[in-house]
């Protein structure tokens, strides 16, 4: 995926890139480049995200994170807000869709 605003040089690499099987996504992410968005995921909810890709429990992400439980959920909470998903395989089938994750 690629901005309406990128250039030849841009849509040259995009291309090579596809052509050996790759994702392409914006340098600034899908949402754009504002900081200050809501539904922008932080650096700790991706890494909750990879997470849950992989299967993990809240108590497995806790754990991993060295976080407690009631942070781990409140982490799965605030992406299942940000991607509009209805549970944890539907965040990680958005996240795919935009981007966010490579499976």
């Amino acid at each position: 995926m690629l901005p309406r605003s990128a250039g030849a040089a841009e849509l040259r690499v995009a291309i090579d890139a596809m052509l050996h099987g790759l994702a392409v996504a914006p340098a600034g992410g899908l949402w754009g480049v504002d900081e200050d968005d809501d539904r922008r995921l932080t650096a700790r909810e991706l890494e909750v995200l990879k997470l849950l890709a992989e299967g993990a429990s809240n108590k497995v992400i806790a754990r991993q994170l060295a976080v407690s439980v009631h942070t781990a959920k409140f982490h799965v909470a605030s992406i299942l807000a940000k991607l509009d998903a209805t549970g944890r395989t539907d965040a990680v089938a958005h996240a795919v869709r935009l981007g966010l994750l490579m499976l």
